[in-house]
């Protein structure tokens, strides 16, 4: 029991994985149902926002995330670092709430450390990162907010997974996650290739996050780059965004004459005051003296319309008078 509440703890015999000071467990959540149940307002929730990207070029991966940490429209840190080291030669960036991520980091590292000791400290392989991660984010039913990038190197070459919340993982040789991944997506996907040189994976790495920068107001900083090459060698950099320029710049400019005119259509535009006459074929905006109609006549019903076309301008300085 915790203060009279219902708790997990009493079942010892759950999985550390579940319960336990080594691991996840929910008793907060028990707790605000009962609070909540008891008439406390639930707390608003921030979203947060950030743009990571992997990219497996020829004789490694890179990961690149940006460095600006924010609660809704409150930046708390500009240069934090969101890639994270889970063995020597496997690395994870992660977009979602600060405090499931780190979380599930430390966990992960900590089976990982132990997997490594029961082999005889051999290297561990990437997918095995992978598979921890997503085992966990399944069995929790999106209920850890958490979307994980996991690159690295291992015996048989460079890897990079994409593991959304609910588990579901995609191995593609080059990825993007967080609140800026569309944009980010869209560089990746124009510019990729399978034989980028270490150098072009870099600067792609680095206009993909700058773009997701720039269009994503969560997301900003400087751009934060994990190179992990096959020979288990890793370098960090720390660079500016660069001016991200489009790969395709498609201007229009027709010639004249380069349409055909296929009718014509002309439409008169009457003053107000004949407005009431319809244009004859003729071209005059009087109507004709119908059979029988005198001049004297006709120019006595020009008048009358003359007279009740002024007639609201005589009310209005007959008002201004007064």
């Amino acid at each position: 029991m915790f203060n009279g509440l219902p708790t997990l703890m009493k079942y010892p015999d759950r999985s550390p994985f579940l319960c336990g000071p080594s691991g996840f467990t929910f008793d907060n959540c028990l707790r605000n149902k009962q609070l909540k149940e008891n008439g406390l307002v639930e707390p608003k929730s921030f979203a947060t926002g950030t743009t990571v990207v992997g990219i497996v070029f020829d004789g490694g991966v890179i990961i690149g995330a940006d460095s600006k940490a924010a609660i809704g429209g409150m930046i708390l840190s500009k240069t934090i670092r969101k890639i994270v080291e889970l063995q020597s030669n496997i690395f994870a960036a992660g977009a979602g709430t600060a405090r499931d991520t780190n979380a599930l980091v430390e966990l992960t590292r900590a089976q990982l450390e132990l997997h490594r000791m029961n082999t005889g400290f051999r290297k561990v392989p990437v997918c095995c990162a992978n598979q921890m991660i997503r085992q966990l984010l399944f069995r929790y039913n999106r209920n850890i907010d958490a979307d994980m990038i996991i690159g690295g190197a291992d015996s048989s070459g460079a890897h990079l997974f994409c593991t959304r919340s609910d588990g579901s993982t995609d191995t593609a040789p080059f990825a993007s996650l967080g609140s800026g991944y569309l944009v980010s997506m869209s560089i990746l996907e124009s510019r990729w290739s399978e034989d980028l040189s270490e150098e072009s994976a870099c600067a792609l790495a680095c206009d993909a996050v700058a773009a997701g920068m720039k269009n994503d107001l969560s997301s900003g900083g400087q751009v934060s780059l994990c190179v992990v090459r096959c020979d288990f060698s890793v370098q960090w950099l720390d660079q500016l965004p660069r001016q991200v320029t489009p790969a395709h710049t498609y201007r229009l400019a027709p010639k004249a004459g380069c349409t055909t005119i296929l009718s014509t259509m002309v439409h008169p535009v009457l003053p107000w005051r004949g407005a009431s006459a319809l244009c004859e074929p003729g071209g005059s905006q009087e109507p004709g003296p119908g059979p029988g109609t005198s001049g004297a006549s006709r120019g006595q019903e020009v008048r009358r319309r003359s007279n009740s076309l002024d007639e609201p301008e005589a009310k209005r300085k007959k008002r201004g008078g007064r």
